[in-house]
């Protein structure tokens, strides 16, 4: 019996919809006040005969997975993207958490049972993610007091207090960022589960610990991806625009995905231009002999250091040259 439960979630709380009664819980660990009344509507087998539907909101969706997981309760997450597309076409003009929550539900109608899974917790995967994360924010916080610095330079008026404060708090941030790479390096050779992948993707010229760690946590996001859908969920494949015999000629990349990832391959890719001979050649003879401007033969370089990272992922094998990607 499926009995599909559609779930915005948010911080504090989960609107909850099963397509008759609406209601709020918790957004706690464990899910102690959603389990006693999955309990009291679906009986002694609940677990088996629901199947939930959300988006995942970053962390505020991990105590729902974990649930699901311990419970072996199966789920779809649905891409934000594709969600918001649904709710343009049934013609959600409002956005609240129970309009959301019944939005979720209704897509049920859309799905098959083969595409909800009970949620597998990886412990590696989420230390990754963290270390991304945390690496994202001081980096963030770190280039906004360093510009905000700088610009105090073209300023009269400006407080010495303040600027010495900025100056302490920048260099916090840059002992924070170096103990997080501390962190990081340990973990990558102390860690018998990643220990291997890590030494594979660090041989490849131009990837540091930073990218080998966000490279990492993509292909353990989704390790049944195929070459094109690791192309797509780094946002990097290419996408036009064509309305009847309105035609855009110029090819952009779709940007979905994370910003970081795309980011990071940036600056790997930079230094590989300058480190490994392979994109080095590839990025001089898209330049050189088929004319292509810098920036779009960086991002096609972008794209194959990618391809080359996860073959060699795929395969646990160290980095070759002229065979890999």
């Amino acid at each position: 019996m499926n009995n599909y439960i559609g779930i915005d979630v948010s911080k504090q709380t989960l609107k909850v919809f099963d397509g008759e009664k609406e209601y709020g819980v918790l957004n706690e660990r464990g899910m102690k006040t959603f389990k006693k009344l999955l309990k009291e509507d679906y009986g002694r087998r609940w677990n088996d005969n629901v199947k939930l539907i959300y988006e995942p909101t970053g962390p505020y969706s991990n105590y729902l997975r974990e649930f699901a997981s311990d419970q072996k309760i199966r789920v779809y997450e649905i891409n934000p993207k594709k969600s918001a597309h649904f709710a343009k076409a049934l013609g959600n003009r409002s956005k609240t958490d129970t309009i959301d929550a019944k939005m979720l539900y209704r897509f049920h109608v859309l799905l098959n049972k083969e595409e909800f899974s009970i949620p597998v917790i990886d412990k590696v995967k989420e230390q990754l993610g963290a270390f991304i994360h945390s690496y994202e924010i001081i980096q963030k916080m770190r280039t906004m007091l360093s510009n905000h610095l700088s610009s105090m330079e073209y300023r009269s008026g400006v407080n010495s207090n303040l600027k010495r404060m900025i100056v302490k708090e920048t260099n916090r941030l840059k002992r924070m960022e170096a103990s997080l790479e501390r962190d990081m390096k340990a973990f990558a050779k102390d860690n018998p589960e990643v220990k291997e992948d890590f030494e594979n993707l660090l041989s490849i010229p131009g990837i540091g610990l930073i990218s080998a760690t966000v490279l990492l946590y993509l292909f353990k996001k989704y390790p049944d991806a195929n070459r094109n859908e690791i192309i797509a969920l780094s946002g990097l494949d290419p996408v036009k625009k064509q309305s009847g015999t309105s035609v855009n000629r110029r090819t952009r990349i779709s940007r979905t995905g994370d910003p970081m990832l795309r980011k990071i391959l940036y600056l790997s890719c930079m230094n590989s231009i300058q480190h490994n001979d392979r994109i080095r050649m590839f990025y001089k003879h898209l330049v050189n002999d088929n004319h292509k401007k810098p920036k779009v033969a960086l991002v096609a370089c972008m794209r194959k250091l990618l391809l080359i990272a996860h073959q060699i992922y795929l395969n646990k094998s160290h980095y070759k040259g002229q065979n890999e990607g």
